[in-house]
C-alpha cells in the first residue's frame, strides 16, 4: 500500500510523497490517501512475516520486513472462562503482551520505525508516558536510528532498559507536559526530529484492525482501554481498510472504551458534549491510578473519538480501582491458563478493561450472543522486556 496525492504522486520524479506530518504531501502539501492494492482473499494479502508485517501489503511501508515483530500478539485466542462471566457467546483475547517490549505500543513502534528509515532520519525524539517510548527505543535502534525519549519520572519504571544501542529514555520530573517540553527542547538543541503527528499514531494501530479482521470478522464488540483513543481509531481504520480492499471484514459492531476513573477526561467531554479539555483537569502521573493512561493533549482525538462513537455506538466508561482490584483474579486467571503474560503491579490498563467489561455485564449492556474481542493492552512482567 502507498500513500498518494492525487496532485504530485504521477508528476515525473515525485517518487514517495509521505513524510513525519499529518499524512500531507511533503511537495504541494495536499492530504494523502491510501493507495490499496488488488487482493482477492486473505491468502493473497497476508505475507509470512510474522506479527505486523504479516499485513505489509495493508499498510503504507515500503519494506515489509521492517515490519516484523512478534507474531503471537496478532493472534487472537479464546476464554470460555470470561465469556461465561460475562454472559456473552465468546470472549476473544488480542494477546499484546507478547509483543518484544510487552505492549500493544509496539505496533505503532515497529511501523514508525520502518518510516523513519524510509524518509531518512538518522535521531529522533518523542516523549510518552513510558511504553510508547519503549517500543519506539527498541525498534528504532533495530534499524539502527537513535531516538531519544523523555518520560515522566513516575512512570520511568516502564522503561526498565534506559539505553539500548544509541537510543535512550529519559527520566523527566513533573508530568507529562514537562516530557513533552524536555522533548522540544532537546529536538531544538541537537537536531532530532520530534515525532509528534496524531495520522501515524492512529495508523501504527491499524495492524490490530487487520488482525481482527481477518481472524474475528464475526466480533460485535470490540473493548479496549484507552487515553487519548488513538487504539479504536487504528483499530478502525484497520478494519474499514480491508474492507476497501475487498477483504471480509468485520460486520456490525460498536468499542467498549474504558478509562481509569482519575484518567476520564476524555470520556466526561464526550458526555458533556464539550468541543475542548482543559488540560489542567488532567492527574499528574505520580498521582494516577495507571501513570501511562494520562495524555498529553486528548483535544487532538477528542473530534475524532466523538466521530467513532456517532458511527459506531461506542461507548466510553470510567472505571473505578476498586472494580479494577476485584475483578482483577479472574483475568489473572484466565491468562494464565492461555499462556497470556499478564502482570496487574507492572500496568493495569488490561485489568482496568477487564473491569469494565463485568461493570457492563452486571449492569445489563452486554447481550447474551455478544462475540467480544478485548485488547490485553497492559504490560508483561518486567523481566521479559528487553
Amino acid at each position: 500500500m502507498k500513500l498518494i496525492c492525487t496532485t504530485c504522486s504521477s508528476a515525473p520524479g515525485a517518487g514517495a510523497v509521505d513524510g513525519p506530518n499529518e499524512w500531507l504531501c511533503t511537495r504541494c502539501g495536499e492530504a494523502l490517501a491510501p493507495s490499496l492494492p488488488d487482493v482477492g482473499s486473505w491468502a493473497d494479502a497476508v505475507t509470512d512475516i510474522p506479527g505486523v508485517g504479516r499485513y505489509a501489503a495493508l499498510l503504507p511501508v515500503s519494506e515489509p520486513d521492517n515490519l516484523r515483530s512478534n507474531e503471537k500478539a496478532l493472534v487472537p485466542v479464546e476464554s470460555p472462562q470470561l465469556a461465561l462471566s460475562l454472559g456473552v457467546a465468546s470472549v476473544r483475547l488480542l494477546p499484546q503482551t507478547w509483543n518484544d517490549t510487552g505492549t500493544f505500543k509496539d505496533n505503532e513502534g515497529v511501523l514508525i520505525a520502518a518510516k523513519c528509515l524510509e524518509w531518512g532520519l538518522s535521531s529522533v525524539s518523542m516523549h510518552s508516558s513510558g511504553n510508547t517510548a519503549r517500543a519506539y527505543q527498541y525498534y528504532t535502534d533495530r534499524l539502527g536510528i537513535t531516538c531519544t525519549a523523555f518520560v515522566p519520572q513516575a512512570s520511568a519504571y516502564k522503561c526498565p532498559t534506559r539505553s539500548i544501542g544509541k537510543s535512550c529514555v529519559v527520566a523527566v520530573p513533573g508530568n507529562m507536559a514537562d516530557a513533552a517540553e524536555a522533548a522540544i527542547a532537546f529536538s531544538k538543541e541537537h537536531g532530532a526530529l520530534r515525532l509528534t503527528p496524531s495520522q501515524w499514531k492512529i495508523e501504527g494501530k491499524a495492524p490490530l484492525g487487520l488482525a481482527i479482521a481477518e481472524r474475528c470478522a464475526d466480533a460485535t464488540v470490540i473493548a479496549v482501554t484507552i487515553a487519548s483513543g488513538y487504539g479504536p481509531l487504528g483499530i478502525e481504520r484497520g478494519i474499514r481498510r480491508a474492507g476497501e480492499a475487498g477483504l471480509p471484514t468485520v460486520g456490525e459492531h460498536t468499542y467498549r472504551l474504558f478509562q481509569a476513573s482519575d484518567a476520564g477526561v476524555l470520556g466526561e467531554a464526550l458526555r458533556d458534549g464539550r468541543d475542548e479539555i482543559d488540560l489542567g483537569d488532567m492527574v499528574p502521573p505520580e498521582k494516577a491510578f495507571e501513570p501511562t493512561l494520562q495524555s498529553t493533549n486528548p483535544n487532538r482525538t477528542l473530534p475524532l473519538v466523538r466521530q467513532l462513537v456517532a458511527e459506531t455506538g461506542a461507548h466510553v466508561d470510567p472505571v473505578e480501582p476498586s472494580r479494577v482490584e476485584a475483578e482483577a483474579p479472574l483475568l489473572i486467571d484466565a491468562c494464565a491458563e492461555l499462556d497470556i503474560p499478564l502482570a496487574y503491579e507492572t500496568e493495569k490498563s488490561a485489568f482496568i478493561c477487564w473491569g469494565g467489561l463485568r461493570q457492563a455485564a452486571q449492569a445489563g449492556r452486554l447481550a447474551p450472543d455478544d462475540r467480544i474481542v478485548m485488547v490485553v493492552s497492559g504490560s508483561t512482567p518486567l523481566d521479559r522486556l528487553p
